[in-house]
């Protein structure tokens, strides 16, 4: 009779293991998608245009924790502002000579002195030696004819000076060369300048991460392993929805998954524990 009764509830909790597991894969079927009328739907390296920018879209992966996807975004701004400070004291290039910066606040503008060269000036010189003399700390420039000695602040030409006013346009020393700028401020140590340029810009995309575009706001989603939807921010809250329809969704599949492994166990069980040994 024992027997019997484990053989119905063996019965019982495989038929119910069973029908979870079948349900299962019914339920696969009407998993709720996430639906959005995205602006573009891109793959690695490709691009497209939002107001008068092009962005390309790269390196889509998975984060290396196995986490939410993730891909670069990249475009130029070709009208970016720039600034850059010239330091009272220092020294500059000005038409491949070296010159001194000089600032005056109360003028408002910045003067360029031509550092001379001393060794290329003596040796252009024939009527002096190539060497300086010094005498008490002073030095001398050495006449070839007879040695006579004459200050060398005497003997320098007047340098050169270049004088530029606040507002004025600059040529300032970029690393791509030489950049016209406009002298905004300057004050006793420092002179600012601007200019506007083309300048690279990136950003990160991420599942549902908002960016800021060039004719608006949009955010991200990956509706699979090598492609990135950028949607405008107004179907958020339509975003939002279908993420819960699928979190729901997860959370009564798991539940049936619950079912079908503990009905198995279940089964499993009764029937084992009918055949176990009766003392007696």
């Amino acid at each position: 009779m024992q027997r019997r009764a484990a053989a119905a509830y063996f019965v019982f909790f495989l038929v119910v293991s069973v029908a979870a597991y079948a349900y299962i894969g019914v339920a696969e079927s009407q998993r709720p998608e996430v639906t959005l009328d995205a602006e573009a739907e891109l793959t690695n390296d490709s691009t497209f245009t939002a107001g008068e920018t092009t962005y390309t879209v790269s390196n889509i992966q998975q984060g290396s924790d196995g986490g939410s996807m993730a891909a670069d975004l990249a475009w130029t701004n070709e009208s970016s502002q720039y600034t850059a400070t010239l330091e009272n004291g220092s020294t500059t290039t000005y038409q491949n000579d070296s010159y001194l910066i000089l600032t005056d606040g109360e003028s408002g503008t910045v003067t360029l002195r031509e550092q001379l060269n001393v060794t290329r000036l003596l040796s252009e010189d024939d009527a002096v030696e190539d060497t300086l003399a010094t005498r008490n700390g002073t030095d001398y420039v050495v006449y070839r004819n007879n040695s006579t000695l004459r200050p060398l602040a005497e003997w320098l030409p007047e340098p050169d000076t270049v004088e530029f006013q606040t507002g004025e346009n600059y040529p300032y020393t970029t690393d791509s060369g030489s950049q016209q700028t406009t002298i905004a401020t300057v004050d006793s140590g420092t002179a600012t300048l601007e200019w506007i340029a083309p300048r690279d810009r990136s950003a990160e995309l991420s599942e549902g991460g908002n960016v800021t575009l060039d004719d608006g706001r949009y955010f991200a989603h990956f509706p699979d392993q090598s492609t990135v939807q950028l949607v405008p921010i107004d179907q958020y809250g339509a975003y939002e929805e279908d993420l819960a329809r699928q979190d729901y969704f997860h959370e009564r599949k798991n539940g049936l998954w619950g079912i079908s492994i503990l009905s198995g166990i279940g089964a499993v069980l009764v029937l084992g524990m009918a055949y176990l040994p009766v003392r007696g």
